[in-house]
């Protein structure tokens, strides 16, 4: 079962590669995924790691949780507030507990 699982991984890297638009994806993510998690488990995740990591982002993003693949892009600093001397104005807010009817 772990070399088909592997030969399934190795076969969308195939079509993946060689095809503009690859109809079907969800379908076969879900497939993918199935495979998984009730047959192979984290036996093939070292071999089909390198695999995932050469397909087309769209696929990577989909299969990203079968090698837990982090595929966040790193968030920008928000941009620091100019100082011109005086403090700048503080705005809190408070916690407001409204009872709201429920009609039943």
């Amino acid at each position: 079962m772990i070399e088909i699982g592997v030969a399934f991984y190795e076969m969308l890297l195939n079509v993946d590669q060689c095809s503009e638009h690859l109809n079907f994806v969800e379908p076969i993510c879900d497939f993918l995924y199935h495979m998984k998690y009730m047959f192979t488990g984290d036996s093939i995740k070292d071999q089909v790691e390198k695999i995932i990591f050469n397909l087309r982002p769209a696929l990577k993003l989909r299969l990203r949780f079968i090698t837990h693949i982090s595929m966040q892009e790193p968030v920008p600093a928000p941009p620091q507030p100019v100082n011109s001397g005086s403090p700048a104005p503080q705005t809190s807010q408070v916690p407001v507990n409204v009872t709201m009817p429920v009609a039943q």
